[in-house]
Order: structure tokens, then C-alpha cells, then sequence
């Protein structure tokens, strides 16, 4: 496989300081999800942390594995996420998008339909996801907010949608980008069942891979 390639040893070898990097940008933002979970995180151990976000979730779902969970979300559900938002397909996403962060995306894909420009779909493969850390929602009392780092193998390369020129990028300009995102399950009553929701969601940098 492509991310295989000689490339990948460099990638993976950032990856740890790329993770706490991100813990970092993410604890300093200015988003108010940040506030709620920051403020308990210099208290607790990763250990302690994981363990309290299983006993919490155990309670919605007596089977819940946090390990199973990521290898779920890495494996299916992720890939399919990034494949609509580069396709600016946010509407599909919303159900399971915070507000906040549905707004954000939908106003960026907007915003590259008025430029005339897309960008490359193709999603090379999801790797090095790590939880950086699960925290409690002392504001809403919900469920243990999980803050996940990942790297999406990517294209980066940008046309024109009328004559197909490349504005950015190459076709072969494969990068490894980094994002960060802020998970917590919920109750839909409605429904009657329990779903994820993506509270945040932000590009932490992109490592160059070939």
C-alpha cells in the first residue's frame, strides 16, 4: 500500500510529538468545548481517564469497549467522514456533526464553490489515531467527551472545477494530514438509540509522505 512506501517511516516517527501538538493547540483554542474540557484534564492520568470514560459509557452501553470503539470509528467510520467532507458533502454529515462545527464546514465548502475550486477526494488511508485524552461534560453532565488525533493520507492538489487546472498541489503531492476531533455520545429519544456526534473537528498541520 502507498502509505507503506518509504515515506511513512518520517511520518510515523512525528507522530507522537505531532499528537501532543495537537493536545496542545487544542487546549489553547478559543473554542468553548476546549473550557469544558480542559479545566479537569491536568487532574487526571490517561489511565484513570480511559477507565472513567468506559464506566461512564458502560452505563449507556454495557458492551462498550473503548478499544473496539476507535478501531470502528478508524476502520469505518472515519473514512467515510473525510470522504464526504472533501466532497463537500456536509448535509450528509450533519446528524452526526455538533452544530457549531456543521456550521464551520458548511460555510468552507461554501465558500470553495464561490472560488470555483475542489480539491482531491481521494482518501488514501486513515493511520496513527490515537485518544488523547477522555474527559467528563461537567456543563451538560453528558456523556465522557473524547478527544481523538488521527492522520488522513491525502492528495493535496486544488483545480479550477471549469478547466480543471491545478491551483495548488500536484497529483502526486501525497501528504499525511493531522487533524483533531472532540467526540461524545448521546440518546436520541426520538430514534430510540444512542449515536456519536463530532462536537469539533480541526486540521492540526500535514506532513509531506512521498
Amino acid at each position: 500500500q502507498i502509505y507503506e512506501k518509504s515515506g511513512a517511516a518520517d511520518a510515523r516517527q512525528k507522530a507522537s510529538n505531532v499528537a501532543e501538538d495537537a493536545r496542545e493547540a487544542w487546549e489553547t483554542s478559543q473554542n468553548p468545548w476546549v473550557y469544558r474540557v480542559s479545566s479537569v484534564y491536568d487532574t487526571m492520568t490517561a489511565e484513570s481517564e480511559f477507565a472513567m470514560a468506559e464506566r461512564e459509557l458502560r452505563k449507556l452501553d454495557p458492551h462498550f469497549s473503548l478499544e473496539e470503539w476507535k478501531r470502528d470509528l478508524v476502520e469505518v467510520t472515519l473514512p467515510r467522514t473525510m470522504q464526504l467532507f472533501l466532497e463537500g458533502r456536509i448535509k450528509e454529515l450533519k446528524p452526526s456533526l455538533g452544530e457549531a462545527v456543521y456550521n464551520r464546514l458548511a460555510a468552507e465548502s461554501r465558500a470553495r464553490k464561490k472560488e470555483g475550486v475542489y480539491i482531491d477526494t481521494n482518501v488514501l488511508g486513515i493511520m496513527n489515531s490515537e485518544i488523547i485524552s477522555c474527559t467528563p461534560d461537567h456543563v451538560n453532565k453528558g456523556s465522557p467527551i473524547i478527544l481523538l488525533h488521527f492522520m488522513c493520507q491525502q492528495i493535496n492538489c486544488t483545480r479550477k472545477k471549469e478547466t480543471g487546472e491545478i491551483v495548488e498541489g500536484s497529483e502526486d503531492d501525497i501528504r499525511a494530514y493531522i487533524y483533531v476531533a472532540a467526540l461524545q455520545r448521546e440518546y436520541d429519544e426520538e430514534k430510540g438509540e444512542l449515536n456519536w456526534k463530532i462536537l469539533d473537528f480541526m486540521l492540526n498541520g500535514a506532513v509531506a509522505y512521498l
